[in-house]
C-alpha cells in the first residue's frame, strides 16, 4: 500500500512553506524572537483550528496533542503550548499573514490563469461581527455594544477576496472604501451605502465603472430618455443629472438611472451607474451579483471560526481572521482541483472530517488519478448549500 500523508499536510502543499518563510524574514523583526513556537507552527496550528472547527485554544491544543506523531510531517517539531500560541497570536506582525494570503491568492490566479487587469467585477462590502463589549474594549461600535467590522473587496467571478481591512464597528464603509486603489476598467458593485457622490466622481475619473442603488432623498432631472424593449422588466431607462446644489458640486456629470421590476417578486429597484455602455438588463444582472458577497459572508460565519475568537486583543483577532481567509483560498483551490464537482460546502466538511487521516486526498477529488492535476475549472463560487 503506497504511503499517504494527512489531508493537511497535502493541502500545505499548496502553499509552499518558502514562501511563508520569506513573508517571516521579512516582517518577523517587528515582532518578538520565537523561543518555543515557531512562526511555521503557529499557520499550521491556526489552520488546523479553522479547517477542523475547533472552538478554543484548549480544544485546539488537545488536539493536536492526540494526533502527536502525525505533526511531524506537518513541521511542527515541538507540542504546542496554548500559553505559546496565544502569546504568539497577541504579539507577533499580523502582516506576515496578510501578505501570505496574497501570495497564496496570486499564486490561485496563476492557476486559474486570471492575470490582474481591468475589466473586472468587484463587489465591495462589510460585515459585523459582535463582540462582548468588556473583553473586546477596542472593538468600539456604540454604547453598550462592540463589534469588528470586516471590509471586503470581493471578484465576482472568483468569489475570492481581493481586499480585506478589519477595524472597530464604528467605523464607517466609506472610510475604508476611499483608502482603496482601483484599476481603469474595474466595475465595482455597491450598497446604497456607499453613495458619496465625491467619491463616485473621483472613481469615474479614474475610468472605474460603478452599478449601485439610488438614494431615495437623491434629487435629479432626466436630461434624456432611452429606448426600453417592450417585453422587458426594465420599466425606464434614463440619462439624469443631479440638480441640488451640494450633489451636483460634488458629481458634475451625468448618470445612468435603470429603474428594473423584478419578474419573480414584482419589486421595483432603481439603479445608478456612469457606464452608459451596458444595456439596460445587464445593469440590472450585475446589481444581481451583488448577492454573492453576502452568500460569502453568510458562508464563513457558518463555517470558518471569525464569530468567536481565541484570543482578546485586537492583534489574536487578525491573526485569526487572516487564517481563516487562507483557510478559505486553501479550499477554493480543492475546489479548482476536483473533477468530481464539489462544493465549498462538501469540501469543507470532507476536509473536517479527514484533515488528520492517512489517505490520498488529490485521489478522493480526482479518482482518475493520484497526483495533483494541473487544470483549473474556472466556475468557481459556487459554495454549495450555504444559502
Amino acid at each position: 500500500m503506497a504511503h499517504n500523508n494527512t489531508v493537511l499536510n497535502q493541502m500545505l502543499q499548496l502553499l509552499p512553506r518558502h514562501v511563508f518563510e520569506h513573508q517571516v524574514e521579512t516582517h518577523a523583526s517587528q515582532g518578538p524572537k520565537p523561543r518555543k513556537l515557531s512562526y511555521w507552527s503557529q499557520l499550521v496550528a491556526m489552520l488546523y483550528a479553522q479547517l477542523s472547527g475547533k472552538k478554543s485554544l484548549r480544544d485546539l491544543v488537545f488536539s493536536l496533542g492526540r494526533h502527536r506523531q502525525k505533526l511531524y510531517h506537518l513541521g511542527i517539531t515541538r507540542s504546542v503550548k496554548r500559553s505559546s500560541l496565544a502569546d504568539a497570536n497577541k504579539q507577533r506582525p499580523v502582516l506576515i499573514f496578510a501578505q501570505t494570503y496574497f501570495k497564496l491568492l496570486h499564486r490561485l490566479e496563476a492557476e486559474l490563469g486570471r492575470q490582474p487587469g481591468p475589466h473586472r467585477v468587484k463587489i465591495m462590502d462589510a460585515t459585523y461581527v459582535p463582540v462582548c463589549d468588556s473583553l473586546f474594549p477596542w472593538a468600539d461600535f456604540m454604547p453598550g455594544n462592540s463589534a469588528v467590522k470586516l471590509h471586503f473587496l470581493l471578484d465576482a467571478d472568483a468569489g475570492t477576496p481581493q481586499d480585506l481591512q478589519v477595524t472597530s464597528g464604528q467605523v464607517h464603509e466609506l472610510e475604508v472604501a476611499r483608502t482603496l486603489s482601483f484599476t481603469p476598467g474595474d466595475l465595482l458593485l455597491l450598497d446604497r451605502g456607499y453613495v458619496d457622490f465625491a467619491w463616485l466622481a473621483s472613481l469615474h475619473r479614474q475610468g472605474v465603472g460603478f452599478v449601485t442603488r439610488l438614494p431615495r432623498h437623491v434629487r435629479c432631472q432626466v436630461v434624456q430618455k432611452n429606448p426600453v424593449p417592450a417585453d422587458a422588466a426594465v420599466l425606464a431607462d434614463q440619462t439624469i443629472r443631479l440638480t441640488t446644489v451640494r450633489s451636483r458640486n460634488r458629481y458634475p456629470e451625468t448618470l445612468r438611472l435603470v429603474q428594473y421590476r423584478d419578474p419573480d417578486t414584482g419589486k421595483e429597484y432603481v439603479f445608478l451607474t456612469n457606464r452608459l455602455d451596458l444595456a439596460a438588463l445587464a445593469v440590472a444582472g450585475l446589481y444581481r451579483q451583488r448577492w454573492q458577497i453576502e452568500t460569502f459572508f453568510r458562508w464563513i460565519k457558518q463555517n470558518l471560526k471569525i464569530k468567536s475568537f481565541y484570543g482578546t486583543s485586537e492583534n489574536a483577532v487578525l491573526i485569526q481572521i487572516w487564517t481563516a481567509m487562507i483557510a478559505y483560498l486553501l479550499l477554493l483551490w480543492l475546489k479548482v482541483r476536483s473533477c468530481r464537482g464539489w462544493s465549498v460546502l462538501e469540501l469543507t466538511r470532507l476536509v473536517q472530517n479527514l484533515i488528520m487521516e492517512r489517505c490520498n486526498l488529490w485521489a478522493l477529488l480526482c479518482p482518475r488519478t493520484s497526483d495533483p492535476p494541473d487544470h483549473a475549472q474556472l466556475t468557481l463560487f459556487n459554495l454549495g448549500g450555504a444559502r
